[in-house]
């Protein structure tokens, strides 16, 4: 059955920097399966207290303090995660599942989004999977996988200016935040912002 997957067989043959190998990956989830089945009911629960305690804690932090956050660089998360035009769809599809993406940004000439929902048109344009997820981004933003331009803002920008921005004109609900020297150096969404 892991044959089947392009991405288990050929791709982590042939880009093992950014694919695990099936055996690898089989051997891994069975180690930890046992384990968490010797720990599942207290990991669970301590897992459940951890977010409870996280939250009240995040609330207590964006409490009007003496001097409020307003600005950008104040919520954004750090080091986004970004995709070279030149990396393969699966590359990014991988990307966006395992961290929960709605939308992986890419640099072709400008900033620009790959939507979740782009990609699963994309992945369902064809019956040849293997070669929908084998082909590099630039390849398939030339056969039908559509970006959106991104909201590039900087560091300085008030983040209520942002949210009436947004609410008067439909845009992505992501921001890519650049540097003094024109780097993409954060992403900001209204989740940071809850």
């Amino acid at each position: 059955m892991s044959l089947d997957s392009v991405v288990l067989s050929e791709l982590s043959a042939k880009h093992a920097g950014w694919f695990s190998r099936f055996t690898s990956l089989y051997d891994l989830v069975r180690r930890a399966r046992n384990d968490a089945m010797h720990t599942g009911v207290y990991a669970r629960h301590a897992t459940a207290a951890a977010i409870e305690l996280c939250i009240g804690l995040e609330e207590a932090l964006m409490k009007e303090q003496q001097h409020p956050r307003q600005l950008v660089e104040d919520f954004m998360v750090k080091s986004p995660i970004t995709v070279e035009p030149w990396q393969p769809v699966a590359y990014a599809r991988q990307l966006m599942l395992t961290h929960s993406f709605s939308y992986l940004p890419v640099f072709q000439q400008k900033w620009q989004l790959i939507s979740e929902g782009s990609l699963a048109r994309y992945m369902h344009s064809c019956k040849d999977k293997k070669a929908l997820l084998s082909a590099p981004i630039e390849y398939a933003v030339m056969n039908g996988l559509q970006l959106v331009d991104a909201n590039v803002v900087g560091l300085k920008n008030e983040v209520r200016a942002l949210l009436k921005e947004q609410k008067d004109t439909p845009s992505p609900g992501l921001w890519l935040v650049q540097d003094q020297h024109g780097r993409v150096c954060g992403v900001l969404s209204p989740f940071e912002l809850m």
